[in-house]
């Protein structure tokens, strides 16, 4: 049983999210019209479903682990085939391959899409069986105690190996740097040794050694490595400075596990399978370890997709400087498992539009400890226009947003999704430069921080970040256990031009939230032009401050203040003199 009034707080806390959870969950439950899935987008128009409908009028089986397997066989249950890469050489239209148990070393390479919704290729593992594809390579190393480099003060059971060469003949990750030049110069210069890192990954008996910058640095840190130049040799400490000669190791060797070479293919789905260890490098571009290859109409669901050394999944034009394709987005990404990403589990820079994103489930992000590189979050995509977020988690996400949608994002929604335990200092549900409406409901955020010891400015440890964005809608949602800013509506970028013309933090709405436990509640910019009404605040914290961008200098209210000199939260269930009834959410909403 609880002992203190602190938890007694915390489990109160605690319920009231669970019961938070309910009500988003019934407030969210698609709305049924004539057999049809309704969910309304800003603009009042239904986002527009689509599924596979496609009756295989053919099925191949890989089966790795069947003693009658091989990749000249003709694809049969009886004789299936070795590799998934075979399958793909063959799969048309109509036709599905389903994979069934085992460890396939190899990246996956499409040759062609599908048709329609009612001819699509279908990837499968088979069910109830585990389908590992990796990346990676095992690797016997012979080891020795390093030399050729000193030996820094402290050291101790510091080893070196030679790689592999013929398993990196094309593609080698351990010479490749994380990030080009072009991207570097305009980043924060005291992060480019994280930039300059190797993408290649070692682990041992199944867990990463991490990475550091300089031989010496082994002398700090067990559980590491340092590449040699050109790449070939690499120094290591294992962790608890164990025997290498009892442990198992693996090395990544490619750079993707599941892509096409082609761009542009379409009406793929990749349905169960577990896909680990890739060495891609750091966005942009973003060429992720599962990637449709700036692909249309994929359908990626129910895969356990992790330690991408960058990016886990990206379904974009994957550069900002791509060509608009004829056919792009609408995209369907539902239950997939998506975790130990070094940047961004889920990626799409320009051209994501109508893209379903749903019950998925997205954590431990952000472990290059790169996010002033601007691009690490849980889901990030640009310029992103009626897309559904729905129904997801994002959680034990540190220095990385849970959600980012980065300028001119319009008519989205993001609604119903759980936030917890997340440090970012952009926020965890972060909505940039965006002129046109975006909705932003019935979602929660717990034990959100900023990403240092104390928060900075208006958007550092953020749970809801507007920032310079016009017309958003922020209702309906649970915040709890906030240390910064529950919710910033605010114009930092006042100067920035997108579309022809700047973010003029106009129009948005906060309405109807739950606050509990935040000490800092809202931010509001530009506050004669947007609203905050119908909110509820717990009435143990009557000190909770509020602030206000204009006029100078930066006022912080308590409650009544803010009702009586901003005109603010007047219908506040708690120490308002006003009989006015809230404010109610738009209908588009």
């Amino acid at each position: 049983m609880p002992g203190s009034s602190a938890d007694l707080l915390t489990c109160s806390f605690a319920v009231a999210l669970l019961v938070a959870c309910a009500v988003v969950s019934v407030a969210t439950a698609p709305r049924v019209a004539a057999g049809e899935e309704q969910v309304v987008l800003p603009d009042g128009t239904p986002f527009p479903f689509w599924d596979d409908h496609t009756d295989y009028r053919k099925t191949y089986h890989v089966a790795c682990q069947d003693q009658r397997a091989s990749d000249a066989s003709p694809g049969t249950q009886e004789q299936p085939f070795k590799t998934i890469g075979r399958a793909a050489e063959v799969l048309q239209p109509g036709e599905k391959v389903v994979v069934h148990a085992g460890l396939y070393r190899e990246c996956v390479s499409p040759k062609r899409g599908g048709n329609g919704p009612d001819s699509m290729i279908a990837y499968q593992a088979a069910d109830g069986e585990k389908v590992l594809v990796t990346g990676a390579i095992e690797w016997k190393p012979r080891c020795q105690p390093s030399s050729g480099w000193g030996q820094p003060a402290g050291a101790k059971n510091i080893w070196m190996a030679d790689l592999p060469a013929e398993a990196f003949v094309g593609y080698n990750p351990f010479l490749a740097r994380n990030i080009h030049e072009e991207f570097v110069i305009y980043r924060h210069l005291d992060d480019v040794p994280k930039y300059m890192l190797r993408r290649g990954m070692i682990f041992v008996d199944g867990q990463p050694l991490r990475q550091v910058s300089r031989f010496a640095d082994l002398a700090k840190q067990a559980g590491a490595f340092w590449a040699e130049e050109p790449g070939l040799r690499v120094h290591f400490r294992l962790p608890g400075d164990a025997d290498p000669g009892k442990a198992a190791f693996e090395v990544t060797a490619k750079e993707q596990v599941f892509a096409p070479q082609e761009r542009g293919l379409g009406y793929i789905r990749v349905s169960g399978f577990s896909f680990e260890r890739a060495a891609d490098g750091v966005p942009v571009p973003q060429r992720a370890m599962v990637s449709t290859n700036r692909g249309h109409h994929w359908i990626i669901e129910k895969n356990h997709i992790r330690w991408a050394n960058a990016c886990g999944m990206d379904v974009g034009s994957q550069d900002w400087k791509a060509a608009q394709p004829q056919q792009f987005g609408r995209h369907v990404i539902r239950g997939n498992h998506v975790s130990d990403c070094g940047v961004c589990g889920i990626a799409g820079c320009l051209w994501v539009d109508q893209t379903l994103v749903e019950d998925n489930v997205v954590e431990r992000v952000g472990g290059l400890d790169i996010e002033r590189m601007w691009e690490v979050a849980g889901l990030k995509f640009h310029v992103a226009k009626s897309v559904l977020i729905r129904r997801n988690t994002f959680r034990d996400l540190h220095r990385a947003s849970g959600i980012w949608l980065d300028y001119l994002n319009e008519n989205c929604r993001v609604t119903g999704n759980v936030f917890y335990g997340i440090s970012t200092c952009a926020g965890a549900l972060y909505l940039e430069v965006s002129h046109k409406p975006n909705s932003l409901d019935h979602n929660c955020f717990w034990d959100i921080r900023p990403s240092g010891e104390k928060p900075g400015g208006p958007k550092d440890g953020a749970a809801l970040c507007a920032d310079s964005c016009d017309n958003t809608i922020v209702a309906h949602n649970f915040f709890v256990n906030v240390r910064s800013l529950a919710v910033s509506v605010n114009n930092l970028q006042k100067d920035r031009v997108v579309d022809g013309r700047k973010g003029e933090c106009r129009g948005n709405v906060v309405l109807n939230n739950v606050f509990v436990g935040c000490p800092r509640r809202i931010y509001l910019g530009r506050n004669d032009t947007n609203v905050c009404d119908g909110n509820l605040f717990d009435a143990g914290n009557k000190e909770g401050l509020f602030d206000v961008q204009d006029p100078a200098p930066n006022p912080k209210p308590r409650l009544d203040a803010w009702q009586k000199t901003f005109g603010q939260d007047n219908a506040c269930p708690y120490l308002s003199s006003a009989s006015r009834r809230p404010r109610r959410a738009p209908a588009r909403s």
